[in-house]
């Protein structure tokens, strides 16, 4: 058994699906009792924790620390306490999300404020083209007036309706967007908006006098399994388009001449998918190293030179399979018409045929246990599979179908970051794991390290799994910022 124990963790393994655990909630559940609450002790949080009154404080902490207890008690009746993937897995994993929560990240002020007046010019100019398109002055933040000047004076074709007017959703903006400019604008000028509020200002808001922000990693709250970052929610920051990229170039290192260095694993989710599927064509193409999306775009568009654009459509497929998509959302996320989302789709099956196979299975297993579980067993229990409803038997599907290979990808990249730590502390390494970021690790590294580094990352990274048909694959680079590092 581990040397601590986290009760938390713990329900979160048994029960990941449940949102906002908490002892509260888990004192109600088990023993019907009715805990002291953050709100009654702070008068509503009117009050800071230190200005509680001793007693009042003293009482409230106290119930904490008992219930927690009555909590770990139960779990030892149920022989669950030393459960393997809690103790190697989890726990290990606190002490490494720990240890980069001390590290902190840090942001270049001057860069991020550059980015910044990048933006402001862009949404100026966005506002300016947005009023001419509409040939009158109007607050394109305003949802009412947006749908007023699209619906009322330009005659778009009106999409569903709210309560109290046409939506003007980011939904309905991207269907208009693919026939009229304006509401195209609107959709750029509403997204460099949120990047520069949401982003910019807020990451300038939280630099502390060192330029340095701390993130907070939460291992017990999506229904993945995978961290969560809070904030501010680093593994938000923007991956596309021109500025959005630009804001990964004010993440660099802390020290001086020390360089940015980047660890991220290259299509694992359809790598799993061949490897748990087990289909000829897709290790094949993995194997020898053949672009898997530019293989299916061959199958889908067999006549056809294969253009930038049916790579795409080809990923995307690739892609959203895995999560037991339907034809009609793929039609829909793509802006092309069903008759053709329906043929990629079984295009896709014809020429990938194991992959069905599989996905069947391991809907027919669910439904007879009643669970699925990943590579490393890690179980999702789903008592809804057999539901007579048909829509609630289809959402189960889906879950049952994307569980295994998404909780297989979370445990993965968790592992490596639990062994990557022990290789940076058992060779007494001063370069430091910075962040994680969905399928990437970010690290800040003394040059004399690098290569070292950039050899041993990628072999912990690539062996994770063991006994495979094909090797996990790592893309690592390293430069002076995040940005360059990709």
């Amino acid at each position: 058994m581990a040397k601590y124990y986290d009760t938390l963790l713990w329900e979160y393994i048994k029960n990941p699906w449940v949102r906002w655990l908490s002892l509260d909630k888990l004192a109600l559940k088990n023993d019907n009792y009715e805990m002291i609450s953050y709100d009654q002790v702070t008068n509503k949080k009117k009050l800071n924790f230190k200005e509680v009154e001793l007693d009042s404080a003293a009482i409230y902490s106290a119930e904490d620390v008992y219930i927690t207890n009555q909590i770990f008690l139960q779990h030892k009746e149920e022989g669950t306490t030393d459960i393997k993937i809690l103790n190697d897995i989890e726990l290990p994993l606190l002490e490494v999300l720990m240890n980069m929560e001390l590290t902190w990240v840090h942001i270049n002020r001057d860069t991020l404020k550059g980015i910044g007046l990048l933006l402001e010019n862009e949404i100026d100019s966005l506002e300016k083209t947005i009023i001419h398109e509409a040939g009158e002055e109007f607050n394109i933040k305003s949802p009412k007036q947006v749908g007023e000047v699209l619906f009322e004076k330009l005659w778009l074709p009106k999409g569903k309706k709210t309560k109290t007017w046409y939506s003007v959703s980011a939904d309905v903006l991207w269907e208009l967007s693919h026939e009229f400019p304006i509401a195209q604008n609107i959709v750029d000028y509403r997204h460099y908006s949120k990047l520069q509020s949401t982003y910019v200002e807020w990451l300038l808001d939280l630099l502390d006098d060192n330029e340095l922000v701390h993130t907070s990693y939460n291992s017990a709250v999506t229904t993945t399994w995978r961290l969560s970052s809070t904030k501010p929610n680093l593994q938000n920051i923007p991956s596309s388009h021109w500025i959005a990229w630009e804001i990964r170039s004010a993440f660099v290192s802390r020290f001086e001449n020390w360089i940015i260095m980047a660890a991220d694993y290259s299509q694992v989710e359809v790598r799993l998918l061949a490897i748990m599927s087990g289909d000829e064509n897709l290790l094949w193409a993995f194997k020898n190293e053949i672009d898997i999306h530019h293989k299916t775009a061959e199958f889908i568009f067999p006549w056809s030179t294969i253009t930038n654009n049916e790579r795409k459509i080809a990923k995307a497929v690739n892609f959203w399979v895995i999560y037991w998509i339907s034809w009609f959302w793929l039609s829909k996320m793509l802006g092309i018409n069903m008759k053709d989302a329906k043929i990629y789709i079984d295009k896709f099956y014809e020429n990938y045929p194991k992959v069905r196979e599989y996905l069947d299975n391991t809907i027919k297993n669910c439904e007879e246990k009643g669970y699925v579980e990943t590579m490393f067993w890690r179980r999702r229990y789903l008592p809804s599979i057999n539901d007579r409803n048909s829509i609630i038997k289809s959402a189960a599907n889906r879950e049952a179908i994307n569980m295994p290979i998404q909780w297989t990808n979370a445990d993965i990249i968790k592992i490596a970051m639990i062994k990557i730590a022990e290789f940076l502390k058992r060779n007494s390494l001063k370069s430091k794991m910075i962040m994680q970021v969905h399928d990437e690790l970010v690290f800040d590294v003394i040059p004399e390290e690098k290569e070292i580094l950039k050899t041993e990352i990628k072999i912990i990274m690539e062996n994770i799994v063991q006994d495979i048909p094909i090797p996990l694959k790592v893309d690592i680079e390293s430069w002076l910022s995040w940005k360059e590092a990709k």
